[in-house]
C-alpha cells in the first residue's frame, strides 16, 4: 500500500478517479468515509457508517478494500448491487488505481445446474418430460456457467429442484462430474480470489455454518446493512412443513426405494399438520403456542420421521435403487440421515421456549400451505461471537442505519460492542429538492374510517404530481381499502403490486407517463427510479413493526425483561429506519425533485412522531398540499445526462 497514492490524492480533481471518469466530483463525505473504512481495515476494527444517498459509499469502501491486499468479502442485499459491483465499480477502481484484484461473484448451490442430475434425467429419455425441461436442456448445452440467472424464464421450484446442486444430495468429490461441476468450479476459483462478492443470504449462512461456505477472510463489508438482522434471523431459522418434508421425500426417492408404509405414514402426518395449522390459524403469521392442536400433529410427524430414520439406518445399502461403490453409498446414507435429522431437530427446537421463538407462517403464493419455524430468541449473542468475534474488521454501511444520529439500535440488535462510527450526510440539497407533508392529526391509521379520510389527500397529491408516484402501504388490506376509494377518480395509469412480476412492474412504471404504483413492503427499498418519473412517494403510516409478530413480540419482551423500554429502544428505531428507506426512493440524483406524503397524522401529533420525522433527510416541511402546486414543474435536466454522483449510494 505504501506505493499507492494517498486517499486524498486518489479522490482529488487531479487524481486517478477523475482521470478515469469524466465528470467525477470530489465529495468530502466520500473521502471521510473511505478514510474511516481504511483505518478499520488496517487496525482490525469494526466500522459503522451511515452514508446518505449520493455520498458514493461503494467507492468509499471499495478503494480501501482493494488497496489493502487482504481477502475481503463484500455482501449486499440485492442482486442488482452485486452485479453493479462486479461489472462496473470494482473494474473502475482497479483500472483507475492500476490494481489487479482477483474478483469472484459467489452464489449459493441452488443457483447452479447439477450435471449429474441432468445426465440422470436424460438417461433413457428421447424427449424432455416437459416444455420447461426442454428449454433448460437446450440452455444446459450452451451455458458456460450453469447459473440459472442466464435463463430468460423462471422455472418452477419443483422443476428446478430436480436439477440444482442440492447440499442434501451432492456427493462432492465422489461425483463423476466433480471435475467439471459448475458450482465447485466457482468455489475453487473463490479460494484464490481476494475480493468475494456475495449476498446476505449466503454470507449469514456461512456465519451459521462456521465458515463452511466461504474462504477465510480478513474483512467483511456488509452493504445495505439495515437488512442484516432479517437475513441473520433467516439463516438461523429452522423450518418444517408439507413443502420441506415433500422435498426430503423426493430427494430420498431419487436414491432409495422407501417402503410404501413409511412413505404413507409421513404423507398422512404432514397433511394433518398442514390442515391443523390452517384450520386453527389466528392469522397468516402467529406464535406456534397460539395453535393448541399443532403440538400433537408435530409429534405425530416426528414419530413418522423417526420410523424413516430407523429404516435408513437398517436399509441404507439394500434400499438403494442400484448398487453403488461403498464410499458413494455411505456418503448418500450420511446425507440422507442428516436431512431427516434436521427435520427432527426442528420439531425438537419448537419445544424450547427459553431460548427460541417458534411461529407459524403462511407460504407466499402456495395456497393454504404453512411453515412451522423456529429461531433463536437472541441473534445478537450469536453474531457477537461468530461474526464480530471472528472477523477482524467488519464494515456495516447503508443510507439508513442511524436513528437520531445514533447506531445504538443497530449495535444492540446485531451484537456489536465496539466500533468506530460516522454519519456522512447526503450531498443532495433536500431543502430545494424535496418537500414533506404530514396529514392532519385526525388521520389515524387505527381508526376505522382511515381509508376514507385519507383518500382525498391521495387524490389531491396525485393530481398535483401528475401521477408519477409510488403509493406505499404496510399491508395489502390497507392498500386495497385506499385503492377502492380512489380508483375511479384518478386519471392516471395505475397498477397494484401482484398484477405483474416485480421486474415487469418496475419496467412498466419507468416507461409509462404519469404511472402510479400501489405497493407494499417490497417496494420500500432497493428501487432506483431517477428523474421526474418518480416525483411523489405516498406512505400510509409510520412503519412500526407489528407487535403481534412472534419475533417482534419476543424481542420486545426481552428488552422489557432486562429493564429496558421496548417501544423507545426497538419500535421507534425500527420505524425510523424503515421510513428513511421509503423516503430514499424519492431523491436519487442532483436533478430529482419530489414530495413525501405521510398519511399518518400521529407523526405530527405524538412525540415519537416528531422524533421519527427529525431523523429523515431535511426536506422542506409544508402544511398544505396546495404548496406543491408548481413544485413538480421545477426545471430539471434529462435524467440520462444528470449528475449521478457516480451512483454508489
Amino acid at each position: 500500500m505504501n506505493t499507492l497514492p494517498s486517499l486524498k490524492n486518489i479522490f482529488a480533481s487531479y487524481g486517478p478517479l477523475a482521470a478515469a471518469r469524466s465528470g467525477f466530483e470530489l465529495r468530502d463525505g466520500q473521502v471521510r468515509m473511505a478514510a474511516l473504512v481504511e483505518r478499520g481495515i488496517l487496525d482490525g476494527m469494526h466500522t459503522i457508517v451511515e452514508a446518505g444517498t449520493g455520498v458514493g459509499k461503494s467507492l468509499a469502501y471499495l478503494i480501501p478494500a482493494l488497496r489493502s491486499g487482504l481477502r475481503v468479502v463484500i455482501s449486499t442485499g440485492t442482486i442488482a448491487l452485486q452485479e453493479q459491483l462486479v461489472r462496473k465499480d470494482i473494474p473502475f477502481v482497479a483500472d483507475a488505481l492500476g490494481l489487479h484484484p482477483r474478483v469472484e461473484l459467489m452464489k449459493g448451490r441452488s443457483h447452479y445446474l447439477c450435471r449429474t442430475k441432468l445426465d440422470g434425467m436424460r438417461a433413457g429419455r428421447l424427449f424432455p418430460p416437459s416444455d420447461t425441461m426442454e428449454r433448460i436442456w437446450d440452455w444446459a448445452d450452451a451455458t458456460q456457467t450453469g447459473d440459472r440467472v442466464e435463463l430468460d424464464f423462471v422455472p418452477s421450484a419443483h422443476e428446478w429442484e430436480q436439477l440444482d446442486v442440492d447440499a442434501d444430495e451432492c456427493i462432492a468429490e465422489l461425483c463423476p462430474r466433480y471435475g467439471d461441476c459448475w458450482y465447485f468450479g466457482r468455489r475453487e476459483a473463490a479460494r484464490s480470489a481476494n475480493i468475494l462478492v456475495v449476498n446476505h443470504a449466503l454470507f449469514f449462512l456461512d456465519v451459521v455454518s462456521a465458515g463452511a461456505l466461504l474462504p477465510t477472510h480478513d474483512v467483511a463489508i456488509l452493504d445495505e446493512a439495515h437488512q442484516c438482522e432479517r437475513w441473520a434471523t433467516d439463516a438461523l431459522t429452522a423450518r418444517i412443513s408439507q413443502a420441506t418434508v415433500g422435498r426430503l421425500m423426493r430427494r430420498l426417492q431419487r436414491s432409495y426405494t422407501v417402503p410404501s408404509a413409511v412413505t404413507s405414514e409421513i404423507e398422512s402426518a404432514v397433511r394433518r399438520l398442514n390442515s391443523t395449522l390452517a384450520a386453527n390459524a389466528p392469522g397468516e403469521r402467529y406464535a406456534l403456542e397460539a395453535n393448541h392442536a399443532a403440538r400433537e400433529t408435530l409429534d405425530e410427524l416426528g414419530a413418522a420421521l423417526s420410523h424413516l430414520e430407523n429404516w435408513l439406518h437398517a436399509s441404507w445399502e439394500s434400499g438403494l435403487h442400484r448398487v453403488l461403490p461403498q464410499p458413494e453409498a455411505e456418503r448418500r446414507r450420511d446425507l440422507s440421515l442428516r436431512a431427516v435429522g434436521a427435520q427432527l431437530d426442528t420439531i425438537e427446537r419448537t419445544r424450547r421456549t427459553d431460548d427460541a421463538i417458534s411461529w407459524v407462517e403462511r407460504r407466499d403464493g402456495d395456497g393454504g400451505a404453512y411453515d412451522v419455524n423456529s429461531a433463536p430468541s437472541d441473534i445478537a449473542g450469536f453474531l457477537r461471537t461468530e461474526l464480530f468475534g471472528r472477523v477482524p474488521s467488519v464494515v456495516l454501511t447503508s443510507a439508513t442505519i442511524a436513528e437520531a444520529g445514533s447506531f445504538a439500535f443497530l449495535k444492540r440488535t446485531l451484537g456489536i460492542d465496539e466500533a468506530q462510527e460516522a454519519v456522512v450526510a447526503s450531498p443532495f440539497d433536500y431543502d430545494r429538492q424535496a418537500r414533506l407533508y404530514v396529514a392532519p392529526s385526525d388521520c389515524n391509521p387505527k381508526h376505522t374510517n382511515f381509508a376514507r379520510r385519507v383518500a382525498p389527500l391521495v387524490e389531491e397529491a396525485l393530481q398535483l404530481s401528475s401521477g408519477r408516484a409510488f403509493v406505499l402501504f404496510t399491508s395489502y388490506k390497507r392498500l386495497h381499502e385506499v385503492f377502492d376509494h380512489v380508483r375511479e377518480r384518478i386519471p392516471y395509469p395505475m397498477r397494484l403490486q401482484g398484477e405483474l412480476p416485480r421486474t415487469r412492474l418496475l419496467e412498466w412504471f419507468r416507461t409509462t407517463p404519469g404511472a402510479v404504483l400501489f405497493a407494499t413492503s417490497s417496494f420500500w427499498e432497493g428501487i432506483d427510479v431517477i428523474g421526474s418519473q418518480l416525483s411523489c412517494v405516498i406512505i400510509d403510516r409510520l412503519p412500526f413493526p407489528s407487535p403481534s409478530d412472534p419475533i417482534v413480540a419476543a424481542r420486545l419482551a426481552a428488552i422489557d425483561a432486562s429493564g429496558g423500554a421496548s417501544f423507545e429502544e426497538y419500535m421507534i428505531p425500527a420505524a425510523t429506519v424503515r421510513l428513511k428507506q421509503g423516503f430514499g426512493r424519492l431523491i436519487r440524483s442532483t436533478s430529482d425533485h419530489g414530495a413525501l406524503i405521510l398519511l399518518d397524522g400521529r407523526a405530527a401529533s405524538m412525540n415519537y412522531g416528531t422524533a421519527i420525522l427529525e431523523a429523515l433527510p431535511p426536506a422542506r416541511r409544508i402544511l398544505d398540499l396546495e404548496e406543491l402546486r408548481g413544485f413538480f414543474d421545477t426545471p430539471r435536466s434529462d435524467p440520462d445526462r444528470s449528475p449521478r454522483l457516480s451512483k454508489q449510494a
